[in-house]
């Protein structure tokens, strides 16, 4: 617990950092959204540490996105810039991309300290904050794809069907079959 209080104590500052060096208002506004978010979850966490929310459930947290629309397919004049070795300040793509990948990895790491917990109490909390990052994850990704920022390529209409294709059910008799230990 120590450890995933330590990161998310880690990640209100570096998110907030980040906040202050956006021009783009939405982008400003999601991440200060992601801090008060994570923010509250370390104080519900601290608090069941120091047993003010002992026998209590761990509620999770409400997130009320500001992503409503629909994802864009396909390549859209794709280009990555090289990285600046001389920058002054992180370019808006590449906090994008440190607090996705923030989100991303946190995910990973808040369902693996769920998964080597015992107490029925922190491994809600844990798995909240896993949820958590998964819904901020996707805001991020859905505001990097509007701005083209990360496109997602896609695949021939043949090529998907082949791939869909490629998959099969057993049928019943072969699962019959599996399921008889003697034979």
């Amino acid at each position: 617990m120590n450890e995933a209080l330590m990161s998310k104590s880690a990640n209100i500052e570096v998110l907030s950092f980040l906040s202050s060096q956006v021009q783009d208002t939405k982008l400003q506004n999601m991440l200060e959204q992601h801090v008060q978010m994570i923010q509250n979850h370390y104080h519900q966490g601290v608090g069941i540490l120091q047993g003010h929310h002992a026998g209590m459930p761990s509620i999770p947290p409400s997130y009320p996105s500001t992503m409503t629309t629909q994802p864009k397919l396909g390549l859209r004049n794709p280009s990555m810039p090289s990285p600046n070795l001389h920058a002054q300040a992180p370019s808006e793509r590449s906090i994008c991309t440190i607090a996705l990948n923030m989100y991303k990895f946190g995910a990973v790491a808040w369902t693996t300290f769920a998964l080597e917990c015992t107490n029925p109490q922190l491994r809600t909390f844990l798995m909240n904050g896993t949820n958590m990052c998964d819904k901020m994850a996707y805001e991020m990704w859905s505001f990097m794809n509007q701005k083209g920022y990360y496109q997602v390529p896609t695949l021939q209409e043949n090529t998907t069907q082949t791939l869909i294709q490629a998959y099969q059910t057993p049928q019943v008799s072969q699962m019959m079959h599996g399921m008889n230990p003697y034979q």
